[in-house]
């Protein structure tokens, strides 16, 4: 039964209506209270959910943090050019910069102190930090190395090598640009590591494999020919670690596509990708655009195209490094069919 407010005392009426506000009063306090803890409690949910993501980004950036050698190439990447220079250079720990001559051997003794270049032999100081050396190979220009591990490496022209004089720490690392071929001395205790700009390395124990890694190429690839390596190339984001990789044997070319960020593993004859060690540069089904874009770096020259080419059309054929540009010019228009014209003031030759 409700009240009859037209029969109540006044008194009564004026304490009814003030227990009413008070109810009313305590039931919007009560609301207010309920909301700010909706509201304290999604503060506190969104703060959860930005730490997570915090720890999230932190951890990926330490898991993608650079180690002493990559650290020192990115410190370094200005202070020397082989586009600068017409010979190969071996810039020393103390930045001397030695030249080295044409088919002459960079070879280090087991101490990692002592180096063999043009035939003398040249003392470095003694040091308990990690020296790194750097090779500068220019473009026409080929180089070899014999680390202090006793690893043989070949630099093929327009290619930088950064490399520690002795490998102390638990595994054995360079850093490359450009291209070079790898017979690592085997150490099962010491993995060997080759370094790229790109996220990408090889891991080996002892093998011979080529790895090509231009900046201006689209991909960087392996090519085993004797052994296993391990080819990885870690994902740029910011949600955890996504590395992609591959295990190569022999026969197979492991290819990284810089743009899609994605990794190809076939198999074919990988033989000719070797040949420019032992002085000759091979080619089986290869488009034009690539031999011209190696011929460039081997010899040094441009190509100028007057004559439209299909990209679809491959060739096969062979040049020795040390030939002239008059022979290299006579090989091309024999296995092109197309007539070049080479200009010996530009070292330019023209395809019409």
């Amino acid at each position: 039964m409700y009240p009859n407010f037209k029969i109540l005392p006044k008194e009564v009426k004026a304490d009814l209506k003030a227990k009413i506000a008070e109810s009313i009063a305590f039931e919007k306090k009560r609301a207010r209270r309920k909301k700010l803890y909706v509201l304290s409690s999604s503060a506190a949910a969104v703060f959860c959910l930005l730490f997570g993501l915090v720890t999230i980004f932190k951890q990926k950036s330490q898991s993608l943090e650079i180690n002493a050698i990559e650290e020192f190439a990115k410190n370094t990447a200005n202070e020397g050019s082989f586009e600068k220079s017409n010979k190969v250079q071996l810039v020393l720990s103390d930045h001397e910069a030695v030249t080295v001559g044409d088919s002459t051997t960079i070879a280090y003794d087991a101490s990692g102190n002592k180096i063999n270049v043009n035939n003398k032999q040249i003392k470095q100081k003694v040091s308990k930090e990690s020296q790194y050396n750097t090779v500068l190979v220019p473009y026409g220009k080929r180089a070899q190395l014999s680390l202090a591990d006793g690893t043989q490496v070949w630099l093929n022209s327009g290619s930088k090598l950064i490399y520690p004089t002795t490998f102390d720490a638990e595994t054995r690392e360079v850093f490359l640009e450009g291209e070079g071929i790898f017979d690592v001395s085997h150490n099962a205790a010491k993995p060997f590591f080759v370094k790229t700009a790109n996220n990408y390395s090889v891991r080996v124990l002892g093998t011979l494999f080529n790895v090509s890694c231009y900046a201006k190429d689209a991909k960087v690839s392996t090519a085993l020919l004797r052994g296993k390596v391990k080819v990885a190339y870690a994902k740029k984001g910011f949600f955890g670690t996504d590395t992609i990789q591959t295990i190569l044997k022999p026969g197979m070319i492991a290819a990284l596509d810089k743009k899609k960020e994605t990794m190809k593993a076939v198999v074919q004859d990988v033989e000719p990708l070797f040949s420019w060690r032992k002085g000759y540069y091979e080619f089986s089904q290869e488009r034009l655009s690539l031999v011209l874009d190696k011929l460039t770096r081997y010899y040094n020259v441009d190509f100028v195209l007057n004559k439209k080419i299909s990209t679809n059309e491959t060739y096969s054929g062979a040049f020795k490094l040390n030939d002239d540009l008059d022979k290299v010019v006579e090989t091309l228009e024999a296995t092109t069919g197309f007539e070049l014209v080479y200009n010996e003031s530009t070292r330019e030759i023209t395809i019409n």
